[in-house]
């Protein structure tokens, strides 16, 4: 059996005076280390997002940028950071092309609120501004290092992977998931009830999961490594 092909979305970045694909190490580390050829998706036009899914096995939407509110039909907050257009348009396109398809898609940090816009959810700009006595969601330790927990709903995909009814978790976001979209459900918070992991309702039918942490930068965490372990292996079973 040929390897599982897992397609991972990018940000681009100026370089040398030339627009280039930027992606950490790391996430490509974590899929060969589970058992799947890792491919680098650029920043693209729609269309181009039905040509990747025809070609991946599987998708892991990355972190990066604030998403631009436009995209959920809201204006922007006074806190709201960095945007690119173009990749949520091009990361939207790929999810709802996912569903579709029933590609299996793993989306971090970032990607967790793309997954949750694509499919008519919205966001909360920024946290600090908008939820009173909120914990620290922008931790200054560093990526590999866990820095609050997170209480994992018992009736979820992430329960039956993890095993934990919590767990600590790194933590690099100021953006949250708000209004959940259709056929999606929270499946882990954090002690302030912001929405740390989201997966599909129905998850033999679309394999749809989010978290808000970055598990590709937890080290040598088996608990992590069953997180991608459990993407491979839905993958695998699509093909």
């Amino acid at each position: 059996m040929k390897k599982t092909v897992i397609g991972i979305a990018s940000s681009s970045v100026k370089y040398n005076g030339q627009e280039s694909s930027i992606l950490p190490i790391s996430y490509c580390e974590a899929i060969t280390k589970a058992g799947g050829i890792p491919v680098i998706l650029a920043v693209a036009k729609q269309e181009m997002a039905e040509h990747w899914i025809s070609i991946c096995d599987g998708i892991i939407l990355s972190g990066g940028e604030d998403i631009d509110p436009f995209s959920y039909h809201e204006e922007p907050h006074p806190k709201l950071e960095k945007t690119k257009l173009e990749r949520d348009q091009f990361e939207i396109s790929l999810v709802q092309e996912a569903r579709k398809k029933k590609v299996p898609v793993l989306a971090i940090c970032r990607g967790m609120h793309v997954l949750n816009v694509a499919l008519g959810g919205t966001l909360l700009q920024d946290i600090e501004s908008i939820v009173p006595n909120c914990i620290q969601h922008t931790q200054k330790a560093s990526s590999e290092t866990a820095s609050h927990s997170v209480k994992i709903n018992k009736n979820s995909l992430l329960f039956s992977i993890l095993g934990l009814h919590a767990v600590r978790v790194n933590s690099f976001h100021h953006q949250a998931v708000n209004n959940l979209a259709p056929g999606i459900k929270v499946t882990a918070r954090a002690f302030d009830g912001i929405i740390e992991a989201i997966e599909a309702m129905n998850m033999e039918e679309n394999w749809l999961l989010g978290v808000q942490w970055h598990p590709e930068e937890m080290g040598d965490n088996f608990q992590m490594d069953r997180l991608f372990a459990e993407f491979i292996k839905a993958c695998n079973q699509g093909k």
